[in-house]
């Protein structure tokens, strides 16, 4: 048994303890403890394989805002990102990616190849993930990114931040993602997350920042349930181009809106797209066996004029269940509550009212929905 004292950490976020809790963490416990503090963080924490991290409700983990910060950088991240881990559990705490810190800010060049991506937490290649019952604040982009991981459970998760930034998702799943759940995901803060809170993104940039070392591939046979934002960018982004985005179900969802409460765009909209429409006439995406159940979402922008529901991508197996666009704060609900285009070969089912869509040119508008249907012809 190691005694945590032993390791001169101080916890008075004051004192760098980013060395002596790397040490802690290398000491070969599968367990460790961490007790009430607030530990400044200078340097990425790494945990390795086969390691249970129990941090007291209440401690805090904070990135050091004065040193500059590179690609690579977080606040913690899994220890071997080449070849993999298995079996890491992190429970309870704060983690926080102090945003506010000059050393913490986020390049201007989109594409700096040296650049900090924002991400609080990161993992990469790691089967066996757990992640449960904590919070993670202030991230200058992401708050918890990840990119081939299977087997990962996810619960009882909030995001919070005093301050807004770029593309600051709440759980943004890169590709070769499987075999996982997601359960009880908050987002506690005024307009936060400031961009998608579930990010599915199988396929987007990888030369971009945010995005550096992680993958285009597959996300498949994932399940999700609770989901809450107040007030945030978007409530589930599904990108897939090219990789596959299957057996995916999702229900119980409840939250404000300033853009969409699902964005299936494939990114035609982002600053850095991944495609060029000439390139596809036969559209893009791989969605397969995708559910939404039970879902109620309002907007919180006056006057916003995209759709609740934006489809611009092939499904093969879209069923929405139990959809409701209400009105809340007097904000006015939008025209649109789903916008169906630039698919091709899509049979779609509106409450009932059957349509088919054969080319990129048909679109699809509907002021009201309860459930939606789409699978290819």
């Amino acid at each position: 048994m190691i005694c945590f004292e032993d390791y001169k950490i101080y916890g008075d976020g004051v004192h760098d303890d980013s060395e002596a809790l790397q040490s802690l963490l290398d000491s070969g416990e599968n367990e460790i403890f961490i007790p009430l503090g607030c530990y400044l963080i200078s340097k990425t924490l790494k945990i390795n394989s086969n390691t249970v991290l129990n941090v007291t409700p209440g401690a805090r983990f904070i990135m050091d805002g004065e040193v500059q910060k590179h690609r690579g950088d977080f606040l913690i991240t899994n220890s071997d990102h080449e070849n993999g881990n298995e079996n890491i559990k992190i429970c309870g705490g704060v983690f926080d990616g102090n945003n506010k810190g000059w050393g913490n800010r986020k390049p201007d060049d989109l594409f700096d190849k040296n650049g900090y991506s924002g991400s609080v937490m990161n993992f990469q290649n790691v089967k066996g993930l757990t992640l449960n019952g904590f919070t993670v604040a202030n991230s200058t982009t992401y708050y918890i990114r990840m990119s081939g991981i299977e087997g990962f459970k996810i619960e009882n998760i909030s995001f919070v931040s005093d301050a807004f930034g770029k593309n600051q998702d709440g759980l943004h799943f890169g590709g070769n993602v499987r075999n996982g759940s997601v359960k009880n995901i908050y987002a506690l803060s005024k307009g936060q997350t400031n961009d998608d809170l579930i990010a599915i993104n199988a396929d987007d940039c990888i030369d971009r920042i945010e995005n550096l070392d992680l993958l285009r591939d597959d996300f498949e046979n994932v399940n999700m349930e609770n989901l809450f934002a107040e007030d945030c960018h978007t409530i589930i982004r599904i990108l897939s181009v090219d990789a596959k985005i299957k057996n995916v179900h999702i229900k119980n969802v409840y939250g404000g809106y300033r853009a969409y409460a699902v964005n299936a765009d494939a990114a035609r909209y982002c600053r850095a797209p991944i495609f060029k429409e000439e390139d596809k006439p036969l559209g893009v995406g791989h969605v397969e066996n995708f559910t939404i159940e039970n879902m109620t979402a309002y907007s919180t922008r006056a006057e916003n004029k995209n759709p609740a529901v934006c489809i611009e991508s092939n499904f093969d197996g879209l069923e929405i269940k139990n959809f409701k666009l209400i009105e809340r704060f007097g904000v006015r609900r939008p025209d649109n509550a789903v916008v169906i285009k630039n698919v091709i070969g899509q049979n779609i089912i509106l409450d009932g009212k059957k349509t088919v869509i054969q080319n990129k040119e048909e679109e699809i508008r509907s002021a009201e929905f309860t459930n939606l249907s789409i699978t290819s012809i």
